[in-house]
């Protein structure tokens, strides 16, 4: 169901009718494959996909035409050679070329899930915000009320200037801090807005939270287990790993030779002879032994190797880190609300003192302060909370829901 306060509400004075309101995954659908940020992160697939064909070009045939004129007697020569790639190169390169995409699609991938965990956030963050200001409004409500009743009670003798002089500043001080909130609100949505395929006007947008039971977290070992079997980057750099080792392959299959097949006719103006003429030749791997090339193929592999073992000690700290401050942050929202649940209580029994005239305004405006800053600390710890699930969310690929 959604979380405390109907969406008229949640809605800026602002907007009114023409608001917006979406939940979370309302948001996550305007990210769809035509936003310009998907299309972008997707355009490195299509540029690795060119290589492939690149990797599997064979040669184009050459023509020759040659005439020799000696003596008087005039020779023509038209050939044309074709070298033939049968050592089997271009099909391991068309495979390490090939693995190359599906490590741009990897990363693709992670980067996509990076999108969605920072919408998500925006989305957090704007719930928070929102809740500060439509709480802070309220308490600047109560505050504006309560400095109207002793404005009255001034005017008939019954109170002193002093309570509402006090008042209207404490009024001064929560309508700046729910300024501070709306800034946030407004940058929260602007942020949100930048996600989505379609042209929206920012200050449109209200996030409808919604609450749902939060499962408890598997244990580190499952959550690692988790993010190597789906963790883009992780993915991409075993595909790099397979692509180093066909490139390695191929520089080893340059030392068999790929002959070239020459073919063409051959004339004379002696006798009016015209001849044809057949060779096979190829290049004799006697130098260049594809040295470099081998090496640079185990170079790679022995770079990717040692970066996707660097990124697993990097995850294993990260998703325990994340995890250990998801718990802490769920307790620690847990009490306070719990012990926070008392503060209308407070403000009721502050406000019936001061009536009876055992309290004094200070003591009043104390009590409102703090059941104010109580709601508005609630709801940010909850934001905390929330995007902290999402950080261990994309650490991990498993999904709290």
């Amino acid at each position: 169901m959604l979380c405390a306060g109907l969406a008229a509400g949640l809605l800026p004075s602002s907007v009114g009718a023409q608001s917006l309101p979406l939940t979370e995954a309302d948001a996550l659908a305007r990210l769809s494959p035509s936003s310009p940020r998907v299309r972008a992160i997707r355009a490195g697939i299509d540029v690795a996909r060119a290589d492939v064909l690149a990797a599997g070009r064979w040669p184009n045939p050459r023509l020759t035409y040659d005439r020799e004129s000696v003596a008087g007697v005039t020779e023509n020569i038209t050939t044309i050679a074709q070298a033939l790639p049968i050592s089997g190169r271009l099909r391991l390169q068309v495979r390490a070329a090939s693995a190359l995409v599906d490590a741009a699609a990897n990363r693709a991938d992670d980067d996509l899930r990076r999108a969605r965990a920072d919408l998500r956030i925006a989305f957090a963050q704007l719930a928070a915000a929102q809740a500060r200001e439509q709480e802070l409004g309220r308490a600047r409500d109560r505050l504006r009320e309560l400095a109207g009743v002793l404005a009255r009670r001034e005017a008939a003798g019954d109170a002193a200037g002093f309570d509402r002089l006090r008042a209207e500043r404490e009024v001064l001080d929560v309508e700046t801090d729910r300024a501070a909130a709306a800034a946030d609100r407004v940058r929260a949505q602007a942020t949100l807005a930048g996600f989505f395929a379609e042209a929206i006007e920012p200050d449109r947008i209200v996030a409808m939270d919604v609450i749902t039971p939060r499962p408890d977290l598997p244990p580190v070992d499952a959550l690692l287990e988790r993010a190597e079997s789906v963790r883009g980057e992780l993915l991409a750099l075993r595909k790099e790993i397979g692509a180093a080792r066909f490139s390695e392959q191929a520089a080893r299959r340059r030392l068999v030779p790929d002959p070239e097949i020459v073919a063409g006719s051959k004339s004379s103006n002696v006798g009016r002879d015209i001849g044809s003429v057949v060779m096979v030749q190829a290049t004799i791997p006697l130098f260049d032994r594809a040295r470099p090339e081998r090496a640079q193929a185990q170079a790679r592999a022995h770079e990717a190797e040692a970066r996707a073992e660097a990124l697993r000690i990097v995850l294993r700290a990260d998703i325990a880190a994340l995890r250990a401050s998801v718990i802490q942050q769920r307790e620690t929202a847990t009490r306070y609300r719990a012990a926070a649940a008392s503060g209308d209580q407070i403000e009721r029994i502050a406000q019936v003192s001061y009536d009876a005239g055992e309290r004094g305004i200070l003591e009043v405006l104390d009590a409102y302060r703090t059941g104010a800053s109580a709601r508005v600390r609630q709801a940010v710890l909850d934001g905390a909370v929330r995007q902290a699930e999402i950080e261990l969310e994309f650490a991990s690929g498993w999904e709290i829901r």
